[in-house]
C-alpha cells in the first residue's frame, strides 16, 4: 500500500494525544505515589488495628476460658434447681461471647460446641438432684426412726428371745436400707440391695403378726416416695454423669486456651509478613515513578518540535488560500495532501462537498413527500380507527374509520372535539375487564358489539389512539373457553369412570361368587342387582363428580414401638390435669399397617379421651397379644363416658358430641376407616360416668418366618395368578373369582410390590392388572414386564376406562387381552381360556 493511502492522524488528535499522554503520565505518577502511600498507610493502620484487636480478642478469649473453667465446677455445688439453671445460662452466655470472639472459626466452634453440650449434660444431670436428695432425706428420716425403734425392741427384756431375734433382724434390714441410701458407690448400693432382699425374705418366712406389721412399715418407708434403691442409683449415676461432663469441659478448655495462644502466634507472623509487603510495594513504586518521569520528558520535547515545524507552516498556507476564497477566487485551491484525514485536508474537501450536499438535500425532500403520501394512504384506508390527540386532549387528526366504528357521522368544520366528548356522543360505554391496564380499554354498545381502545404516548405529550372492533374475536375466545371446559370435564369423567368401575367390578364379582348358592327368590334379587350393575356401566361415561380415595402404605410395623414413641407427643397434646401411661407386652408385636395412619389414630383417640375428662383424670394405652394370634391396642380413659345413643353414632362421619358444635366429627370416623382398611376391627365400650375404652385389633405378623402376602389364597392347584389393583374391594372380587377358577392367587395393591414379584423365574402363569395404579403408576408397565419376563405368562388388563388402542395386542397375540370393569366372571374365564360350566 502507498504512503498516500496511509491514514494520517489529525493535528488536533496529535496535540491532544501528546497533551493527554503528558497528563496521563503525570496523573499516573501522582496516582502511583498516592496509592502506594495510602496503601502503606491503610495497611499499617488496618494491620495495627487488626493486630491489637486480635491480641485483645485472644486475651479476652483466654480470660473467659479461665472464667469458664472456674464456673463449671461451681455448677455441681448448687442445690436449688433455679440457681443451677441460672448459673448454667450465665455459663452458656459466656460460651456465646467466646464464640463471637472467634468469628465462626471451626477450630474454636467445635470445642465450644462440645463444651456447650457438656454444660447442658451437667445441668440436666444436676437439676433433678435437689428433688431426689430431698426425697432420700425423707426416707432416711423414716428409716432412722424405724431403726431406733427396732433396736429398742430388740434390747427389751419384755420380749421373748424369738421376738428379740426378729426385731434384731428387722434392725439389720433397716440398716441395710440405710447403708444403701448413704453409700457413695454403685457397687455398695447393689450389695446393700441384695442384703436387704435376703434379710427381708428370711423375716417374711417366719414373721409373726407384729413383725409383719413392722415389715410392712419398712416396705412403706422404702417404697413410699419411690424405690429407695432406684433413687440412690439415679442419684449416683447423675453425679457420675456430672463429673464426666465436668471432665469434658476441662478437656475442651485446654483446646480453647491453645486456640488463643495460636491466635497470638498468627498475629506475630502476619505483622512480619505485612512489613515485608509494604517495603516491596514502596520500592516498586519508586522505580515506576522514575520510568514514567523519563517518558514524560520525551513526550514534552517531541510535542514542542511537532508544533513548531509542522503545524505553524501549514497554518500559514491555509490562511493565504482562505483570503483568496473570501475575495471571490473560486479557483483557489489548496494543494492536495497525501491524506485528507487531518484538519488541513478536511478544509480542502469542504468546498467540493458543498454542492454535492445541496443536491443530496433536494433528493431527500422528494423522498419525504413520497413517504407522507404513503402515510396518508395507509392512515385513511387502515381497517382500525386511528386518532392523534394533542397534549390537551383535542383531535389533531383522525381517519374516517374512527367515526364508522363509533357509529357517528363524519366530522364537520368547527371546534375540535376531545376523546371523552366523542365517546359520549356514541352508544358505546366502558366495559369492566379483569385485564384492564393503562392505555387499554373495552367499550360495548347495547347490540353487543365490542371495541378495543389502545393508547400510545407521543414524545411531545400527545397520544395516538387505536380503535379495533373485537366482537367476533370475543365470540371465538368464549367458544375456545367452552371447549377447554368440555375437555377438562372429559378428563374428570375418565377418572371417575375408573373408580366407579372398581365399585361395579366388586359388586359383579361377588354376585358371580353367589351363583348356585341362592334361593329362587334371592336369584330374582340377584338378577335385579345385575340389571343395576349394567345400568351403572352405561352411566360411567356421564359421571359428573370426583371420587376421592385415600391410599395406605402398609409395612410391617411394631405397634408397641409406635405407641411408646408417641409418649412425648401425647403428653404435650393432653391437658396438664390428665396423666398418661403406656403399657406394652414384652417383645416385638408386628402388624402390616401404615405407621403414619396408626400414629394419627392413636393421637385422635387420646385427644378425644382428654376432652372427655373434665377435671383430673388418667388415660392408659395398652398394647397386648391375644390368644387368637392378633394384637390389640386399647385407649382407656376415666372421663364422662357416652350413653347408648352417642355410642351408636360415634363412628359416623361429621358426628361430634362436643358442645357448641366444636370439632369436625371426623376423628373417630377416620380411625374406623383406617382400621378396617388394614384388616382389623374396632370395639368401643363406654358407660356414662365410667369412661370409655376403644380397642383396635390387627392381625399379627409372624416374627419367626417371612409374612405371607395378605392376598395369597389357596386354590385347587391348576396354576398361580397375580392380581394387581390399588382398589382393595375390586382386587378382592377378582381374587375370589380366580380362586374359584382353581388358581392360587397372590394379591398386591401397590405398583412397587407387584413389580418386585415379576421376574423370569416367577411362578405366575396369569397376571391380572388394573391400568390405573397407585401414585400415578400405570398397569401397562407391569403388563409389558410380565410378557417379556416369562414366555408362558398371560396378561389380562382391566379398567373402567379402557383405551381403543394398546401396545401389546399385536406383539403378544394370544397372551394379552383387555377386559372392562366391572369384571364379569364369564368374561374373565373366557379371557384365560376357561368355561364356567366346566370344572377347573
Amino acid at each position: 500500500m502507498s504512503t498516500s493511502r496511509l491514514r494520517q492522524p489529525s493535528i488536533r488528535s496529535l496535540l491532544l494525544s501528546s497533551i493527554g499522554l503528558l497528563l496521563v503520565v503525570v496523573m499516573v505518577v501522582g496516582a502511583i505515589a498516592l496509592i502506594t502511600l495510602n496503601s502503606a498507610e491503610e495497611r499499617l493502620g488496618t494491620f495495627h488495628d487488626q493486630t491489637l484487636s486480635d491480641v485483645s480478642d485472644a486475651l479476652e478469649l483466654s480470660g473467659n476460658a479461665s472464667k469458664l473453667a472456674a464456673s463449671a465446677p461451681f455448677l455441681m455445688t448448687l442445690s436449688p434447681s433455679f440457681q443451677l439453671e441460672s448459673e448454667a445460662e450465665r455459663v452458656l452466655a459466656t460460651l456465646d461471647h467466646i464464640e463471637s470472639l472467634g468469628g465462626g472459626d471451626p477450630d474454636l466452634v467445635r470445642p465450644l460446641a462440645r463444651i456447650r453440650v457438656a454444660i447442658t449434660d451437667l445441668a440436666r444431670a444436676m437439676v433433678p438432684q435437689g428433688r431426689t436428695a430431698a426425697e432420700l432425706a425423707l426416707i432416711d428420716q423414716d428409716l432412722e426412726r424405724l431403726q431406733k425403734r427396732f433396736r429398742r425392741l430388740a434390747q427389751s427384756r419384755d420380749q421373748s428371745p424369738e421376738d428379740r431375734q426378729n426385731w434384731s433382724a428387722l434392725q439389720q434390714l433397716v440398716m441395710a436400707a440405710i447403708g444403701a441410701l448413704r453409700s457413695q458407690e454403685l457397687i455398695k448400693v447393689g450389695e446393700q440391695q441384695s442384703s436387704f432382699r435376703r434379710i427381708r425374705q428370711d423375716i417374711a418366712a417366719s414373721a409373726t403378726s407384729p413383725v409383719r406389721a413392722a415389715l410392712a412399715e419398712v416396705d412403706e418407708a422404702v417404697m413410699r416416695r419411690g424405690d429407695l434403691f432406684s433413687l440412690r442409683y439415679s442419684s449416683l449415676a447423675a453425679k457420675l454423669d456430672a463429673e464426666n461432663a465436668l471432665f469434658r469441659i476441662r478437656t475442651e478448655l485446654v483446646q480453647v486456651n491453645a486456640y488463643a495462644l495460636q491466635k497470638v502466634t498468627d498475629t506475630k507472623l502476619r505483622l512480619r509478613d505485612s512489613r515485608d509487603k509494604t517495603t516491596t510495594s514502596i520500592t516498586f513504586a519508586k522505580a515506576v515513578i522514575l520510568v514514567l518521569t523519563v517518558i514524560s520528558l520525551v513526550v514534552a520535547i517531541g510535542s514542542a518540535l511537532f508544533v513548531s515545524r509542522y503545524v505553524v507552516r501549514n497554518l500559514h498556507q491555509i490562511t493565504a488560500v482562505m483570503r483568496r476564497l473570501a475575495a471571490g477566487d473560486l479557483k483557489a485551491r489548496l494543494p492536495k495532501k497525501a491524506s485528507a484525514s487531518d484538519e488541513i485536508g478536511q478544509l480542502s474537501e469542504a468546498f467540493r462537498k458543498f454542492r454535492s450536499n445541496a443536491l443530496r438535500l433536494e433528493r431527500k425532500t422528494r423522498e419525504v413527500w413520497r413517504r407522507n403520501e404513503l402515510f396518508i394512504t395507509v392512515f385513511q384506508n387502515i381497517s382500525d380507527g386511528v386518532a392523534v390527540l394533542s397534549p390537551t386532549g383535542q383531535f389533531l387528526a383522525e381517519n374516517d374509520r374512527v367515526r364508522e366504528l363509533l357509529r357517528l357521522e363524519k366530522a364537520g368544520r368547527g371546534k375540535r372535539m376531545t376523546l371523552p366528548e366523542l365517546l359520549e356522543g356514541s352508544a358505546f360505554q366502558p366495559r369492566a375487564n379483569e385485564n384492564d391496564r393503562a392505555g387499554f380499554g373495552e367499550y360495548a354498545d347495547p347490540t353487543g358489539r365490542v371495541l378495543e381502545v389502545r393508547q400510545s404516548a407521543l414524545p411531545d405529550g400527545g397520544s395516538v389512539w387505536l380503535f379495533s372492533e373485537t366482537t367476533e374475536r370475543k365470540r371465538i375466545d368464549e367458544r375456545l373457553e367452552e371447549i377447554r371446559r368440555v375437555e377438562s370435564l372429559g378428563k374428570v369423567t375418565g377418572e371417575v369412570a375408573h373408580d366407579f368401575g372398581n365399585i361395579l367390578s366388586t359388586i359383579s364379582g361377588n354376585l358371580h361368587m353367589l351363583e348356585g348358592e341362592l334361593t329362587p327368590k334371592a336369584s330374582v334379587m340377584k338378577a335385579r342387582i345385575n340389571d343395576a350393575v349394567e345400568l351403572g356401566v352405561s352411566l360411567i361415561e356421564r359421571l359428573l363428580a370426583f371420587a376421592r380415595k385415600q391410599h395406605l402404605a402398609p409395612i410391617e410395623t411394631d405397634i408397641a414401638v409406635i405407641a411408646e414413641g408417641m409418649e412425648d407427643l401425647l403428653s404435650m397434646a393432653l391437658p396438664e390435669t390428665v396423666t398418661l401411661s403406656i403399657r406394652c407386652d414384652e417383645g416385638p408385636m408386628f402388624a402390616r399397617i401404615d405407621p403414619g395412619q396408626l400414629e394419627s389414630a392413636i393421637l385422635n383417640l387420646c385427644v378425644n379421651a382428654g376432652q372427655a375428662i373434665e377435671d383430673e383424670g388418667h388415660i392408659e394405652i395398652a398394647v397386648t397379644r391375644q390368644t387368637d394370634g392378633k394384637i390389640s391396642l386399647s385407649v382407656k380413659d376415666d372421663g364422662c363416658g357416652m350413653d347408648a345413643d352417642t355410642l351408636r353414632q360415634a363412628a359416623e362421619p361429621f358426628f361430634s358430641a362436643r358442645a357448641n358444635g366444636e370439632g369436625t366429627g371426623l376423628g373417630l370416623s377416620m380411625v374406623h376407616g383406617f382400621v378396617h382398611q388394614s384388616g382389623g376391627t374396632i370395639h368401643i365400650a363406654s358407660q356414662p360416668g365410667q369412661g370409655t375404652c376403644v380397642t383396635l385389633t390387627f392381625p399379627q405378623q409372624s416374627g419367626g418366618k417371612a409374612p405371607q402376602s395378605p392376598g395369597t389364597v389357596a386354590g385347587d392347584g391348576i396354576g398361580r395368578a397375580l392380581v394387581v389393583d390399588d382398589d382393595r374391594r375390586s382386587a378382592a372380587a377378582i381374587s375370589d373369582l380366580m380362586t374359584r377358577f382353581g388358581y392360587t392367587v397372590t394379591t398386591e395393591h401397590s405398583f412397587e410390590n407387584a413389580k418386585a414379584r415379576i421376574s423370569p423365574d416367577m411362578p405366575y402363569s396369569i397376571v391380572v392388572t388394573d391400568l390405573q395404579l397407585d401414585n400415578g403408576h400405570s398397569g401397562w408397565d407391569l403388563a409389558g414386564q410380565a410378557l417379556e419376563a416369562h414366555a408362558d405368562c398371560r396378561v389380562v388388563a382391566v379398567s373402567g376406562h379402557l383405551p381403543n388402542d394398546d401396545p401389546f395386542s399385536d406383539r403378544y397375540a394370544g397372551r394379552f387381552s383387555k377386559l372392562p370393569k366391572p369384571v364379569d366372571a364369564e368374561a374373565l374365564a373366557g379371557k384365560i381360556g376357561l368355561k364356567l360350566n366346566e370344572p377347573a
